[in-house]
């Protein structure tokens, strides 16, 4: 799952050294823990927040974020300050309970005691990675920094949208879909764009509840009140996931066949293609 890149400022050079009290050379490497009570252990003793990235051996952002961002100098010389872990979130699946793992990479960001500071949810690229992990060091961006801003400007629709982000990445759904809800109210004739993308992500919360009976629903409201808005022809694609998924295969099928005959040259036409013919195979 990638993730939408955040606007950054970059953060000097000799914030690499000054952030912590690791000593020595500086790695050329990123050496990952493997076993969370060992790297909490780890932690408390050298007094440094823990970086935890929860992955799957199928994640093909997974495979990014240690071929790219772990490989880059800047991520690199944070582990002099870091403990770095890495948690397979199918081994270790009480571990991603605990922490409400609900996609992937989600890369948790821990007090020395594994208390969450705040996390990212998919991929980011070094530089990115990077600077969204020291504003979380200084309280910035986080769930509760945000929740503090809105207090100021409780109609801000980035600060609504992210916080709705941050509770859905906790799975968190209700919540998620309480502050998705307030963006739609704040533009329900959809003129800003604002009610179509909250109410994409509202079905993407419902779906990632497994509640699919609301997924479609949300899906139908986009396809039938935004009919031209940009994700408008994600919801009809996904209706057709969605309604798989909640048991209607004969029903998935059509609204593929419909999807491909309204959009034959879409952005999502050769993942309905497949699921074309896997369905056909299927049935």
């Amino acid at each position: 799952m990638k993730r939408r890149t955040l606007t950054m400022f970059i953060l000097s050079t000799a914030a690499i050294s000054g952030c912590g009290g690791g000593t020595g050379k500086m790695p050329t490497e990123i050496s990952f823990m493997r076993d969370f009570d060992a790297a909490r252990v780890e932690a408390t003793k050298r007094n440094e927040p823990m970086i935890i990235d929860f992955y799957t051996d199928w994640c093909k952002w997974c495979h990014v974020l240690d071929t790219v961002t772990y490989k880059d100098s800047l991520v690199i010389a944070m582990s002099k300050d870091n403990i770095f872990v890495k948690i397979n979130a199918e081994v270790d699946t009480s571990l991603a309970r605990q922490f409400a793992i609900s996609g992937y990479p989600t890369i948790v960001l821990t007090k020395p005691d594994g208390t969450e500071i705040d996390r990212i949810w998919g991929y980011l690229g070094p530089t990115d990675f990077y600077n969204q992990v020291q504003l979380y060091l200084q309280g910035k961006e986080t769930l509760d920094d945000y929740l503090t801003r809105l207090e100021d400007e409780p109609d801000n629709p980035e600060y609504l949208m992210t916080i709705a982000e941050k509770y859905a990445s906790r799975s968190l759904w209700p919540k998620a879909v309480e502050f998705y809800t307030r963006v739609v109210a704040l533009d329900m004739d959809n003129k800003r764009g604002l009610a179509s993308k909250a109410t994409s992500a509202i079905a993407d919360v419902h779906g990632r509840a497994q509640d699919y009976d609301a997924a479609i629903d949300d899906c139908q409201e986009i396809i039938k009140r935004y009919t031209t808005s940009p994700e408008a022809e994600n919801a009809f694609a996904m209706l057709g996931y969605y309604t798989s998924e909640n048991g209607d295969d004969t029903g998935a099928l059509a609204v593929y066949r419909e999807y491909l005959q309204k959009y034959p040259e879409g952005k999502e036409s050769n993942w309905v293609k497949s699921r074309v013919a896997d369905l056909e195979d299927k049935l």
